[in-house]
């Protein structure tokens, strides 16, 4: 039998993936980019438009629904942003960029290094 977890919160999930967020990351740093296409404004711009325009598919006078319309098509937007900002700057800079966040995510000799699975806690005993 397959096991799925049915959680409202599954696609949440997608968000805190590692290539998630580097693809936000290189997003982010090609947005700021003079070498990039003007042309990646449009969709943060079309975003802003949305989400300040009065007029929606559900209106946000209907407490909780109509603000959750709008944080749909927000992150449905970014994920789309982080795929298309990429797409459209000249191979070059992206490679350019991916270069120098892999070697900020190196670790610098002789410098301590974390373990992501290590746990460091206080616990207190009552008896």
């Amino acid at each position: 039998m397959d096991r799925r977890t049915t959680s409202a919160f599954v696609g949440a999930s997608a968000l805190l993936d590692h290539g998630v967020r580097d693809q936000l990351r290189l997003s982010w740093r090609l947005l700021r980019d003079d070498r990039v296409s003007s042309f990646k404004y449009a969709l943060p711009v079309l975003l802003t438009l949305y989400v300040v325009s009065p007029i929606d598919p559900i209106p946000d006078f209907f407490l909780g629904i109509g603000q959750m319309d709008d944080l749909g098509v927000v992150i449905a937007g970014v994920l789309l942003l982080a795929r298309l900002v990429p797409k459209m700057a000249p191979a070059h800079i992206v490679e350019e960029h991916l270069r120098d966040m892999r070697s900020v995510d190196e670790p610098v000799p002789g410098e301590p290094t974390f373990d992501e699975d290590a746990v460091d806690a206080r616990f207190n005993i009552r008896r």
